[in-house]
């Protein structure tokens, strides 16, 4: 039972890794979005164009907008996560990071369908 409890714990681990990576490299990225290089929307009505004038809006564009990437590529960092801790040979914690990384894809298409 205590085998049980401790595989347990590591997958706990790896889901709350799996959870916190992609947001941090959101985030980081988002940054670089807001100080460097502003998202641009274009309204369908109007047809001008728009830029974020905070950082929440650039986060914002960047998880809903279809033209950006940004969103999905920070999901990139748990499947390196969970290649380096598979070659370290930490698969309970790899079994968990995968977790999270297939909730936050089905929200975000279901976010940007909508």
């Amino acid at each position: 039972m205590d085998f049980i409890k401790k595989e347990n714990s590591k997958k706990l681990k790896g889901a709350l890794l799996g959870a916190t990576l992609p947001v941090i490299l959101l985030l980081i990225i988002g940054l670089y979005g807001y100080f460097v290089s502003r998202p641009m929307m274009f309204d369908d009505k109007t047809k001008f164009a728009m830029a974020p004038s905070t950082y929440i809006g650039v986060i914002w564009i960047y998880i809903t907008s279809i033209s950006y990437y940004q969103a999905f590529f920070s999901l990139s960092i748990n499947m390196a996560a969970v290649w380096l801790l598979s070659n370290k040979t930490q698969n309970s914690i790899a079994n968990g990071v995968i977790i999270p990384t297939a909730i936050y894809a089905v929200i975000l298409v279901a976010v940007r369908l909508i």
